[in-house]
Formats: structure tokens, sequence, C-alpha cells
């Protein structure tokens, strides 16, 4: 019975995150109304506040959902860490780290108003740290991992591994978000590929 119980709170509080991600990608934080997610959601106001406080904590919810739903879309196309381990020992780890990259293109592609969410919550909450930075640096270690095993395989060469994560990370949130903001929201996997394939390989063959 309290495993039901909880099961049925957590899909209440999942669709709540839904409808808001909706509504806050649509109208923006300010002009979100509580209200409208509530009765779009099927539930009372009171019972939106119940879980989540206020607005903007609502708000930052359902940013920090937005990056569990791509995790959950990366993991579902490259596996956990078991199956992650299968790829990078059959493919290598240059493709491992293509096949994240656009991985999270396709996501975004798929679901653009995440993207509205980021840009939202940096534009509202200047002075603290965006959700998808956060998200970044909880997975990092993966990529470092990644890039390590590429530097030891000699496919990438000595780097300072965190810059590379850094550089790696800032080339799929930067052309997600230059894509949604240039109106490209239906061409993010296109661009990723060409962006992914100038960063793994260079512009040149020479150190520069």
């Amino acid at each position: 019975m309290i495993r039901t119980k909880n099961a049925a709170s957590q899909n209440k509080r999942s669709g709540m995150l839904e409808t808001a991600l909706r509504i806050f990608a649509r109208d923006g934080f300010h002009n979100a109304d509580v209200q409208v997610i509530a009765d779009e959601a099927g539930v009372g106001k009171g019972t939106v506040y119940r879980h989540f406080g206020n607005k903007q904590e609502l708000f930052l919810a359902t940013s920090a959902h937005c990056m569990q739903m791509v995790d959950a879309f990366v993991r579902k196309r490259v596996g956990d860490e078991e199956k992650a381990a299968q790829l990078i020992a059959e493919l290598g780890p240059i493709a491992v780290l293509k096949k994240i990259a656009i991985a999270c293109a396709e996501f975004y592609q798929k679901h653009p108003e995440t993207v509205e969410i980021m840009i939202y919550e940096r534009a509202e909450f200047r002075s603290s740290v965006p959700t998808h930075l956060m998200f970044r640096s909880e997975t990092r270690n993966g990529i470092d991992e990644l890039i390590k095993a590429g530097i030891a395989a000699g496919a990438i060469r000595s780097v300072n591994v965190n810059e590379a994560t850094n550089a790696y990370g800032d080339l799929i949130f930067g052309s997600v978000i230059n894509g949604c903001l240039e109106g490209s929201k239906a061409k993010l996997v296109r661009r990723m590929e060409h962006a992914i394939d100038i960063f793994l390989n260079g512009l040149t063959g020479d150190e520069v």
C-alpha cells in the first residue's frame, strides 16, 4: 500500500513537472501562472505548492527535470556504465564521445522546450549556478575518463583533460542553445555532427 501511494505521488509530481515544462517554456517564468499549471496538470494549486513550495522552486525543479530527461535519453542511447565500457572496447573512445554528443542533439531536437528552460533560468536567476552547469559538473567524470582512454590509446593527443572536457561540454550546449536561438531547432543533429567532427578531428592535421 505504501509503495502504491509513493508511486502515485511520484506520478503526480512527474505530471506537474511535465506540465510546468510546457507552460514555462511557452510563457516564461514571470508570465507563467501556477494556477494554469495546476489546472492543466489536473491537480489543485495547493497540491503544486505542497510538492514544490513556491513558483521559483517549481521552475528550478522543472529545470532539474529537464536534465534528468536528457541524462535518461543519452543513457538509453549509450547504455549504463557496463554497456558504455563495451562500446568503448568495440568502437573506441572517439566514437563514444561522438555518440554522446549526437544523442544530446537528438534529445534537444526532439524537446526544444527544454532549451527554453535553460535560457529562461539564466535570465531570471543570474545569482545562482544554472542547473545545466551543475549537471555538467556532476557528469563530467565519464567524459574525463573517455578522454583519458583516448589519450592512452593514442587516438587523442596529449591535452589537459579538464580543459578538454570543458571544451566538449561547451561545444554541446553552445551548439544546442545557439541553434535554437537562430531558429534551427529542426537541424540540431546535423549541426552537432559537423561541430563534433571538427572538434574531434580538428581543422588541420598540425598542432597550432
